[in-house]
């Protein structure tokens, strides 16, 4: 099979389009025809070798945890999903393995795509969907009693566009920070206000929030004084002031959170429903095929994608 793999660390240049064998299910695996995946940035910076410490990579190796497709075959012990059905999970195993013509993927972790999803929404949806989703489920959504006030940091991102309307699915009041050429996106996802970074006096009067939604990363210490009292900071994006954050959260008042995102079918099952009834819409920045991941890297890499980056294998 055709798939994208790096033989050593390096950026998208040391990426390659190979022939490798195709893998065979083992208990409880599937194997999947992969229609689409995503680019999302752990993808490249574990290519980096930055994070080798905690993220070991093994060469050759096939990036891409988001994956679409359709079952090409079954492992022993595995029930409840058929031979060419449609699915898309997020690949727990590193590096993932998606950037291919077939992925292997834990059959626990795939769900069936209902039939109005695309295959671009379906590829796009899984690791940012549930980063942002069970982000705001450790900030306390949804809430008992009054409504939440939720900022999103990094709003028209991959998974800030989807935090931005889980929260508004929840009852929240969400505020969303981005630049002001994204404002009109993120007011269309459901925003009731916009605050544009770029834009010191656009803090003006605004605040406190209760969360604080952090998917752009860094230092966690400037967004303290955007929280209320015993509010809730969380990033998805932790960095080592984060960790630092997070002794000095009880002497703030404030709960610090670092979020490490769990692969599973039911927090899927919950995105997909809120998808098919029309809450959730997943934003596609651009599309590649598989021969130009490369490109679709570099795209990442520069922090001006819109939504999600899909590239296309099938």
């Amino acid at each position: 099979m055709r798939a994208m793999s790096y033989g050593s660390f390096g950026g998208a240049e040391a990426l390659s389009l190979v022939d490798v064998p195709t893998p065979t299910p083992g208990p409880g695996q599937l194997l999947v025809k992969v229609s689409a995946t995503s680019v999302n940035p752990i993808d490249w910076k574990m290519a980096s070798g930055k994070l080798r410490l905690f993220l070991p990579v093994e060469f050759p190796a096939v990036p891409g945890f988001d994956v679409c497709g359709r079952v090409a075959a079954l492992g022993p012990g595995v029930g409840g999903l058929t031979l060419g059905q449609r699915v898309h999970a997020r690949i727990a195993a590193s590096p993932g393995g998606a950037s291919a013509e077939f992925a292997l993927v834990e059959a626990v972790q795939a769900v069936a795509i209902h039939h109005e999803m695309s295959d671009a929404d379906a590829a796009a949806l899984p690791l940012a969907g549930m980063t942002a989703l069970q982000g705001l489920r450790a900030g306390g959504l949804p809430p008992s009693g009054a409504t939440a006030r939720v900022l999103i940091v990094g709003a028209s991102g991959g998974v800030g566009h989807l935090a931005l309307q889980i929260a508004r699915a929840a009852g929240a009041q969400v505020t969303g920070v981005c630049s002001g050429r994204n404002e009109a996106t993120v007011r269309g996802l459901g925003a009731d206000d916009v605050i544009d970074y770029t834009n010191p006096e656009a803090w003006a009067g605004k605040g406190p929030w209760d969360i604080v939604y952090d998917c752009v990363g860094g230092d966690a210490g400037p967004w303290y004084r955007h929280l209320a009292p015993r509010g809730h900071y969380l990033t998805c994006v932790p960095a080592p002031a984060t960790f630092l954050a997070l002794a000095s959260a009880p002497f703030r008042r404030v709960k610090v959170t670092a979020v490490m995102l769990k692969s599973n079918g039911p927090d899927l099952r919950t995105l997909d429903a809120l998808h098919e009834a029309g809450r959730l819409r997943v934003l596609v920045d651009s599309t590649y095929p598989l021969s130009e991941l490369p490109k679709a890297w570099d795209r990442s890499k520069s922090g001006r994608a819109v939504g999600k980056i899909v590239v296309t294998v099938g």
